[in-house]
């Protein structure tokens, strides 16, 4: 335990107090010297490394270019898997061009269904969206470049 009264605890203690003391008031110094502006004065560092973090897709475009940049990422997409999850939590995995339409995909599963003379309808979930239209490839419908697609018997709502 040591002596608070000696010469050396004592040294120690304002020794820090000073420390403290003197970081505080390097630190109001510095915000004096600089005044509030140098703060907001922009270096070239703080430019690079704006210009860095900024996209360079930040312009406004055409329906040309849109429709142009749509069709180059369309091409790069070459296939579609659409997992069906049946009633009974049976799974079906098939795999589809983006640009075939969703009644293929009703087609394929009237194969494969045990009783296809059943009604049924496609729907996605959350939330749930019934399939109404079977016109639609699967691109547009949002299935590209996979979907999980239930399939419930009956007529939907």
């Amino acid at each position: 335990m040591a002596d608070v009264s000696s010469p050396i605890s004592f040294k120690r203690r304002r020794l820090i107090g000073n420390l403290h003391h003197t970081v505080a008031e390097e630190a109001k110094r510095d915000l004096t010297e600089e005044g509030a502006d140098g703060f907001y004065e922009l270096t070239a560092e703080d430019y690079y490394r704006l210009r860095k973090t900024k996209k360079e897709d930040k312009f406004l475009k055409t329906q040309k270019m849109r429709e142009a940049e749509q069709a180059k990422c369309r091409s790069r997409l070459t296939k579609a898997v659409i997992r069906v999850r049946f009633p009974d939590n049976h799974t079906l995995e098939a795999t589809f061009h983006p640009s075939d339409k969703i009644q293929s995909l009703v087609d394929h599963l009237k194969k494969v269904a045990a009783r296809p003379e059943l009604p049924f309808y496609l729907f996605t979930a959350p939330p749930k969206e019934v399939i109404r239209d079977m016109s639609m490839d699967f691109y547009s419908a949002g299935f590209v470049p996979g979907a999980n697609v239930h399939l419930s018997y009956g007529v939907p709502n």
